[in-house]
């Protein structure tokens, strides 16, 4: 009886291990490029966005917020793009910091245009999701709700509840584009 066990339960092991064996093998060797291939080939080119929204944070400078032009299904790339401190705050990248992307459904298009919230996880362009390994890839947050503030002499983010945006770290405050 003793045996039965210990041999039911070798036999359970065995089958998950080649259960994780063969998911392991379900990654396609392409994957990286295969996730890839749905951005723009120009990483950088994001000229035909429309902007927005302009961020600014005291520790990261300022940051611009592009969507690209909807698909059949309403689905967009939206973009943050650095950019360069003292320069034309609408067009100048900054080379020296990657521009990070990410499709957003038709919902997301709609509420990130709203402005009130809205977040999601950004990639860059070596970025390679595989088994959902997010290493490296920052949650960029907006909200621009704009709450009255505790005191006459708080900014929003001393409030009780901060309604802040955020990307890597930092906070920044949001201004929709005309």
């Amino acid at each position: 009886m003793l045996m039965m066990r210990h041999l039911s339960g070798f036999l359970l092991l065995t089958g998950i291990l080649l259960a994780m064996t063969q998911s392991a093998k379900a990654i396609r060797e392409d994957e990286c490029e295969q996730q890839r291939a749905l951005y723009p080939k120009a990483w950088n080119d994001v000229a035909k966005d429309k902007a927005l929204f302009k961020c600014q944070s005291r520790y990261s400078g300022p940051l611009l917020i592009r969507l690209g032009v909807a698909d059949g299904q309403g689905r967009a790339v939206m973009s943050l793009v650095p950019l360069e401190p003292g320069r034309d705050q609408t067009q100048s990248a900054d080379p020296e910091r990657p521009i990070h992307r990410m499709w957003l459904d038709a919902d997301q298009v709609r509420r990130l245009k709203e402005g009130q919230y809205f977040g999601t996880v950004v990639r860059t362009e070596k970025s390679c999701w595989i088994r959902g390994d997010l290493s490296g890839d920052p949650i960029f947050l907006m909200d621009n709700s704009n709450p009255k503030s505790d005191s006459p002499d708080a900014s929003a983010f001393y409030n009780k509840a901060p309604r802040i945006s955020s990307f890597k770290g930092d906070a920044y405050f949001c201004e929709a584009i005309k």
